[in-house]
């Protein structure tokens, strides 16, 4: 704004000017932190005034008038003299002016306050548009020469506006089945709301699968909304799949622009059936005795295990005897197998299966569950299956009774009727004194010795199960009398020697 001089002002007036503050409202200023916010709350509020609204733009002109001439000691008056020559009102209209130096101030008209460098300050308030205003300052001039001062002039000026605050808001919910089994797919809706006074712009959702759901893009999505009007809502439907059984939480968030962040969960549980099987039973047995096995097929899962087969597959060393509960057997495969409709949650089923070990080892029992929905559980048990080495002997006499001086022969047979063979089989026989050794013979090319009045016989290496031989040992009748041969047998098998004895009666007609 430029300072305006009337085209009669007198020639000597030199202190017309305006201050580069002119334009700028004299308010207190509160500092400010770097972002420019000092952190309070408002407390403008609209002008009452609606003239006020637009563009305002007040000009001011200053002028200064002084006598041409002063004389030292007699009063002088300097006026200001400031016109609005704009279009609106200027608020806070102020002139400010210095003492000249070399005077003494007399009096302001109107009065003026002292401003905190001595300067005079007039406060005018309002100036309509074509008004103004002049002030005086009457000063004694003390010393000759040139003296004045510069005179300022300050004002504001208000501008007014309003504007409509709204607030938007998000409201998230959702609905879907909180139970669902395992492999099945749910269907979760979701409304997405604006019930606030603004538009909600840059709306986003965002869904967090649970481990226990599937969603073929993966564990984390996020669903552009867009803008939703006041009371604008939007429905949308998420299909995910049941992986893994268990309980949690689905997490839907919900943003947008100066929206809080809305969170909404879901619980969901994953129900799925489960097979638990355990074999009890014999872990060892002999050959050909019959074992009986009870089979248990148990659902420990959160739902009912429907269409269940439970299958044992027999090992070569077990043959199959018998199966309860209309089991059926298959040769071919050697599978007894089972069938349950349904078995329901924290329920047991048995079957009893009788076999028949037939084969020397370690053999391992194999279990096999299903069930709907690719249920598969397996189990498999070792089964040692041994044979028991059985010996029995008999002692008899061929001739009895015989003369003194004849002979007669012992017949030794051993017999292995286990299922297991019998090693290292050793015989020996003692002879008592009424009998004389004649000749022994052992089975195949068994020799013996004779030790005195004992006859011992090489260890026979083994004998199979079901295998018999047989020992021959021949005497003479020396001394009449009843003569008893005693016959110890041993083997590995054996804890202790087995002693049986024969009697044979030796007579003499003298």
């Amino acid at each position: 704004m430029e300072p305006s001089i009337p085209d009669n002002a007198p020639g000597n007036v030199a202190d017309n000017e305006i201050s580069d503050h002119s334009t700028r409202p004299r308010a207190l200023e509160s500092p400010l932190g770097a972002n420019g916010s000092s952190g309070g709350e408002g407390t403008g509020r609209p002008a009452t005034d609606p003239s006020l609204d637009g563009p305002q733009t007040p000009q001011l002109s200053i002028q200064k008038v002084a006598p041409a001439e002063v004389q030292v000691g007699k009063p002088a008056v300097f006026r200001v003299e400031v016109k609005n020559t704009g279009t609106v009102t200027a608020q806070a209209v102020e002139i400010r002016d210095q003492i000249p130096q070399g005077t003494r101030l007399v009096e302001t008209k109107p009065a003026a306050s002292r401003g905190a460098k001595g300067d005079l300050v007039w406060t005018l308030g309002k100036l309509e548009p074509g008004g103004g205003a002049t002030v005086e300052m009457h000063v004694m001039p003390l010393v000759e020469g040139e003296i004045g001062s510069v005179a300022t002039v300050h004002f504001g000026t208000a501008a007014s506006t309003r504007t409509r605050a709204t607030k938007p808001e998000l409201v998230v919910n959702v609905s879907g089945p909180g139970r669902i089994l395992i492999d099945e797919q749910m269907a979760l809706t979701i409304t997405i709301s604006n019930p606030g006074s603004g538009v909600a712009t840059n709306v986003v959702l965002e869904e967090h699968v649970p481990p226990c759901l599937q969603h073929p893009a993966g564990a984390e999505l996020e669903y552009e909304v867009g803008s939703l009007a006041p009371n604008e809502s939007k429905t949308l439907e998420l299909k995910l799949t049941a992986v893994r059984p268990g309980q949690a939480q689905n997490l839907l968030i919900a943003r947008a622009d100066a929206v809080a962040e809305v969170r909404r969960e879901l619980p969901i549980e994953v129900v799925a059936p489960e097979l638990k099987l355990a074999l009890s039973g014999p872990k060892s047995r002999y050959l050909e005795r019959e074992a009986t096995y009870e089979l248990a097929v148990s659902n420990p899962g959160t739902a009912p295990a429907r269409d269940v087969r439970l299958v044992a597959e027999l090992p070569r060393g077990l043959k199959f005897v018998s199966a309860n509960n209309n089991a059926h057997y298959d040769p071919e495969t050697r599978t007894v197998q089972w069938a349950l409709a349904e078995l329901p949650t924290g329920e047991t089923g048995t079957v009893q299966l009788t076999t028949l070990p037939v084969e020397i080892g370690q053999h391992k029992f194999q279990l096999r569950g299903t069930a709907d929905r690719t249920l598969t559980v397996k189990e498999e048990e070792n089964i040692s299956i041994d044979g028991i080495a059985a010996i029995r002997f008999e002692v008899v006499d061929v001739d009895d009774p015989v003369e003194v001086g004849a002979e007669t022969t012992y017949e030794i047979r051993v017999l292995n009727q286990g299922s297991k063979d019998a090693t290292r089989v050793s015989l020996a026989a003692e002879l008592p004194a009424g009998l004389e050794f004649a000749a022994a013979e052992g089975p195949d090319t068994i020799r013996h010795q004779l030790q005195g009045n004992v006859v011992v016989f090489e260890p026979l290496p083994g004998l199979s199960p079901k295998q018999d031989v047989t020992y021959r040992i021949r005497v003479r009748g020396r001394q009449a009398g009843d003569h008893r041969i005693r016959v110890q047998l041993s083997a590995a098998e054996l804890q202790s020697p087995v002693t049986k004895e024969e009697s044979t009666r030796v007579f003499s007609d003298r």
